[in-house]
């Protein structure tokens, strides 16, 4: 089974492009991030002959009048294999839009399929974190069924290579460990640092893992996004993921560059095949 997540970003200008790569790679479950309504009604209309059901996270806000600045974009979720949402209130976040919660019916195995795009730091302050918090507060109950959540979470600023995750509320020094901030915009540095890790390390007791890293181990550095100043890269990261539960087999995790590199995204698609 294949699962593409990517943030496509809100260029409405390369969206048939987008659909292109997407039909090329041919996920059974499509996951996309930065959804917004003019998107949607395109890419509903593109592969709706593709897939059967299709399931957008701002059709569920009633009121529309809360989807105003960054609250217009959503998650998309998409497959051919049926999909059935979950309670609304499974995740207590700010902005409801950001994660989409599914099960899966494949026809002979079940799981439960998350969508999430957690709004960033820079520009969200501690929306960010009281996102982060609720689901993995959410995520640290016991499930009835395997767990796959995938995204965007514009998480972690760096990792080593002995598997430390590195925050936004440590600074990175030229030498020596890390700093961690008392404070950092305007709160707690140990809350914020907390709320990053916690969906890296802290799920061991609901066998939840970072999908890439159990698949590659850290050996392997690689990244999702750029950050680029002046025509100059000043820093990768790997904001783009999957976690998953146990029951997961992965048989293959990679980033797509290709398609971020022809400028169809400013984030590389993360492609996972897997069985259960």
């Amino acid at each position: 089974m294949r699962c593409i997540s990517w943030n496509i970003g809100k260029n409405y200008k390369i969206l048939e492009k987008q659909l292109k790569i997407i039909e090329d790679t041919n996920p059974e479950i499509l996951a996309l991030q930065e959804v917004t309504e003019k998107t949607f009604l395109e890419i509903e209309k593109k592969i709706k002959s593709k897939f059967k059901f299709i399931y957008f996270s701002l059709n569920s806000i009633n009121k529309k009048s809360l989807l105003i600045g960054p609250r217009k974009l959503g998650v998309l979720t998409a497959s051919n294999f049926k999909l059935i949402p979950r309670p609304d209130d499974e995740f207590d976040v700010p902005w409801r839009e950001r994660i989409l919660n599914l099960d899966v019916f494949t026809g002979k195995d079940k799981f439960i399929f998350y969508n999430s795009y957690i709004p960033p730091g820079s520009s969200n302050g501690w929306i960010k974190i009281e996102t982060l918090e609720g689901i993995f507060k959410g995520l640290n109950k016991k499930k009835e069924k395997p767990i796959i959540l995938c995204g965007d979470f514009n998480i972690p600023q760096a990792e080593d290579s002995k598997g430390n995750i590195i925050t936004f509320a440590q600074k990175i020094k030229l030498k020596g460990k890390p700093k961690l901030k008392k404070s950092f915009r305007g709160g707690s540095g140990s809350r914020w640092d907390l709320a990053e890790k916690n969906l890296f390390k802290n799920l061991k007791s609901q066998s939840i893992e970072d999908g890439y890293r159990r698949f590659h181990g850290f050996k392997k550095n690689d990244y999702s996004f750029e950050i680029i100043r002046k025509g100059k890269i000043i820093s990768r990261r790997r904001f783009d993921h999957f976690f998953v539960s146990a029951e997961i087999e992965i048989n293959n995790i990679e980033y797509l560059h290709n398609y971020r590199l022809q400028k169809l995204s400013d984030h590389s698609p993360i492609q996972m095949d897997f069985t259960i």
